[in-house]
C-alpha cells in the first residue's frame, strides 16, 4: 500500500545574487540573521552545518518562552549556487514530522536579484504541511527583509 504524501511550495523574490543568498542558507554566521520566526521574542539558537551530501545539519530557533526549535536533517544534493536538497524533521519527539524533503532551488533574475523556490514534500500527515508552509513563508520573508535593510551578509 501507498502512503499519501503532501508538499508545499514558497516562492520569494529576493535582492541578492545566488552566491550570496547559498551563502545566507548554508553559513552559520549568516543564519544567524534571519533564521527565526518573525515576531517579538523569537532569537536565532543555532547552526551546526555540514555542507557536503550525505552531511547533517542542525538549525535551532528559541520562542518568546524560552522553548528551542532544532531542525534537523542531512544534506541530500548541493549545487552551488543554485540548488540545497536535504531532510527535514524536528528533533522534538513532539514535534516530529517524519523524514520530509525540502528543495531551495535559487534562480537568478538579473540585476541582483533571485527568485528562491522552497518545496517541501514528503508530509505523510496533512495537518503538518500548513504549519510548515507558514514557517518557510515567514523565514523567506526575513531572508529578503535582511537584504533590503542593507545588511551584509557577505564574508569578509
Amino acid at each position: 500500500m501507498k502512503t499519501a504524501t503532501h508538499s508545499l511550495s514558497v516562492t520569494r523574490t529576493i535582492h541578492a545574487d545566488q552566491d550570496t543568498l547559498f551563502r545566507a542558507w548554508t553559513d552559520p554566521q549568516q543564519l544567524e540573521h534571519w533564521w527565526k520566526m518573525d515576531g517579538p521574542g523569537w532569537s536565532f539558537s543555532e547552526a551546526k552545518i555540514d555542507l557536503r551530501a550525505g552531511g547533517s545539519y542542525r538549525l535551532g530557533m528559541t520562542d518568546p518562552q524560552g522553548n528551542r526549535h532544532v531542525a534537523v536533517g542531512v544534506y541530500r544534493e548541493i549545487q552551488r549556487p543554485t540548488l540545497l536538497a536535504f531532510t527535514w524533521d524536528w528533533e522534538d519527539p513532539a514535534r516530529r514530522v517524519g523524514e520530509t524533503l525540502v528543495r531551495v532551488e535559487f534562480r537568478s533574475l538579473g540585476d541582483r536579484k533571485t527568485e528562491v523556490i522552497l518545496t517541501h514534500e514528503l508530509f505523510a500527515d496533512p495537518e503538518k504541511v500548513k504549519g510548515h508552509e507558514q514557517g518557510w513563508t515567514q523565514l523567506l520573508g526575513l531572508l529578503d527583509r535582511a537584504f533590503a535593510s542593507g545588511a551584509r551578509h557577505e564574508r569578509a
